[in-house]
């Protein structure tokens, strides 16, 4: 049975938008993803996390923001989510 690697990837947009894209993984993967690009981006960037993990969507994400300052806004579309966080 063959079996396929789900990859997380940041890929920037037009309007200086990273989008981070970590639909199949499970917590804490889409969490540790979001941290790490976050801290690598300067003030004012703005991340779009991409999600189809609900615990992620609801509870890891938010937690990051609140625990750095970060700003963010949560939209549901069926089974996925758009996280979109701002570095202040």
């Amino acid at each position: 049975m063959a079996t396929t690697e789900v990859v997380s990837k940041a890929l920037p947009t037009a309007e200086g938008r990273e989008v981070l894209d970590t639909r199949g993984l499970l917590c804490p993967y889409p969490f540790i993803r979001a941290k790490e690009l976050l801290e690598g981006l300067p003030a004012g960037s703005i991340v779009e996390v991409l999600t189809d993990s609900e615990p992620t969507a609801t509870a890891s994400i938010p937690i990051l923001c609140a625990q750095n300052g970060y700003t963010y806004e949560c939209a549901q579309d069926g089974e996925e989510w758009r996280l979109v966080v701002r570095k202040p």
